[in-house]
C-alpha cells in the first residue's frame, strides 16, 4: 500500500476506530437512543475504511466495492434518524425506507459505472454527477448540518453548533471530492487527508452534547422535584398528594423504554404520603404493600447504600436480611407473579429518615449508564428531601 493509499484509508480508518470508541463510552455513559444511533454510524464507517484497506492489499473487488459503499449508506442512515431520536423514540417511516432505497440505487449504479467489459476497474468513468451515491450522502449530511443547527439556535446550544459546523464541513468535503475532472484527483485526495477532522470535531461535538444534556437535565429535574405543587396553606391528605406524585414518576419514567416504575411508600410513611405507579397492573401496588415485599426492597436499598440490583430473581438466594420473618420469599414471588425477573431499586432517603424506594423493571441488559445512574440517585435524594420538608410541614 502507497503513502497516499495510507492517508486515504489508515489513518482516517484509524481516526473512526478511535470515535467509534468515544461513542460506545457516551453509550454508556447515557443510555439516550441517538447515541446508540452515532455509535451504529461510526461502525459502519469504521468497517467502511476497514473494507477499503482490505482491497487495497488484496486487489480491487466489487463486492467489496459494493460493501463498503452500502456501509457509507448505512451509516448517513443512522445520522439521519439519529436527528429524529432527540425528542422520540425511534420509529421507522416511510422517508427512511425511501432513503435506504435510494442509497442502495445509487450504490449499484456506482458498481455498475466502474465495470468494464464485465471486469471491475476502479479507474472506470464514473457516473454522471448527480447519479453519484457520494453527492446524495452530502446533501443527507448537509440536511442533518441544518437540523442540529436550528435545534442549536432554538436551545442556544453551542454543542448542538458545534455538531452542526462538523457535519456541513465533513459535507463539503465529500462534494469537493465529486468536482469536474481536472480538478478530481486533487481535491478528492485534499478530501480524504482531511477526513479526520470533521471525524475530530463531531466526536468533540458529542462529548459537548452529553455535558449539556446532563447539565440541564440537573436543573430541570432539580428543580421539577424541589416542590410537590400543592397549597402549603391546606392541611391535605395522602390522596391529595397522588397527582403530584404520579407526574414524578411519568417525568423518571419519560427517558426509560420500559415506561414502568412504582413509587413505595414505607408504610410507616402512608398516612401522608401515598404509594404510585405508572405500567403495572392496579393490584400490584396493593401486593407490595400487604406482602411487605416493598418494604423489605426499601429497607434493603436503604442499607446497601441507596440502590440494589435484583437479577434473575427465579435463581437468587437472599442477598442480606432486612426483615425477619422470611420476607425475602414473599418478596421473591410477588414479583415473579407481576413478571419481574430483573429489577433496581434506588432509596427515597434523607440522613434521617427512609420514605420509600423507587422500582424500575428492567432487562438483562442494563437499563441505566454510568452518569443515569448518579443522576437517578441525586434526583431520588431531592425527592425524599421534598418529602421531608412536606411531612415536616404537615
Amino acid at each position: 500500500m502507497n503513502s497516499v493509499s495510507t492517508g486515504l484509508v489508515l489513518i482516517p480508518g484509524a481516526v473512526a476506530l478511535l470515535v467509534l470508541l468515544v461513542f460506545t463510552y457516551l453509550y454508556e455513559q447515557n443510555r439516550h437512543s441517538y447515541f446508540r444511533a452515532w455509535q451504529l454510524a461510526w461502525t459502519a464507517y469504521f468497517l467502511h475504511f476497514a473494507l477499503q484497506a482490505f482491497e487495497h492489499s488484496y486487489g480491487p473487488s466489487p463486492l467489496l466495492f459494493l460493501l463498503s459503499s452500502l456501509l457509507l449508506v448505512a451509516m448517513a442512515i443512522s445520522i439521519f434518524v439519529s436527528t429524529r431520536l432527540m425528542k422520540e423514540p425511534f420509529q421507522l417511516k416511510w422517508y427512511d425506507v425511501a432513503l435506504t432505497v435510494a442509497g442502495v440505487l445509487l450504490a449499484c449504479v456506482s458498481l455498475r459505472a466502474h465495470m468494464a467489459g464485465g471486469v471491475f476497474s476502479e479507474t472506470a468513468t464514473p457516473p454522471p454527477i448527480y447519479l453519484r451515491m457520494e453527492i446524495a450522502l452530502a446533501v443527507t449530511l448537509l440536511y442533518c448540518s441544518f437540523y442540529y443547527y436550528r435545534y442549536a439556535f432554538r436551545r442556544n446550544s453551542v454543542a448542538f453548533r458545534t455538531l452542526a459546523f462538523a457535519l456541513a464541513l465533513w459535507a463539503a468535503l465529500m462534494w469537493a471530492g465529486q468536482l469536474s475532472q481536472p480538478f478530481v484527483e486533487a481535491v478528492g485526495q485534499l478530501g480524504g487527508f482531511l477526513a479526520p477532522i470533521p471525524q475530530m470535531l463531531l466526536a468533540l461535538a458529542m462529548v459537548m452534547v452529553l455535558f449539556e444534556n446532563e447539565r440541564n437535565a440537573v436543573q430541570e429535574n432539580a428543580l421539577a422535584f424541589s416542590t410537590l405543587g400543592i397549597d402549603p396553606r391546606r392541611l391535605l391528605s395522602a390522596s391529595d398528594l397522588v397527582p403530584s406524585l404520579q407526574a414524578f414518576v411519568e417525568r423518571l419514567v419519560a427517558p426509560l423504554p420500559s415506561r414502568r416504575a412504582v413509587f413505595f411508600v414505607s408504610q410507616q410513611w402512608r398516612g401522608a404520603v401515598p404509594s404510585v405507579q405508572k405500567g403495572f397492573s392496579a393490584e400490584f401496588l396493593e401486593r407490595l404493600q400487604k406482602t411487605q415485599a416493598g418494604d423489605y426492597i426499601a429497607e434493603l436499598a436503604y442499607r446497601r447504600g441507596g440502590v440494589v440490583t435484583f437479577r434473575n430473581l427465579r435463581e437468587l438466594e437472599e442477598p442480606l436480611p432486612a426483615l425477619s420473618g422470611g420476607k425475602f420469599e414473599a418478596c421473591k414471588q410477588t414479583l415473579l407473579a407481576e413478571g419481574i425477573t430483573d429489577l433496581m431499586a434506588v432509596s427515597l432517603q434523607t440522613r434521617e429518615h427512609n420514605f420509600g424506594v423507587l422500582l424500575f423493571p428492567h432487562a438483562e441488559r442494563r437499563m441505566f449508564g454510568s452518569s443515569n445512574l448518579r443522576l437517578l440517585i441525586g434526583l431520588a435524594l431531592q425527592i425524599a428531601l421534598t418529602l421531608e420538608n412536606y411531612v415536616v410541614m404537615h
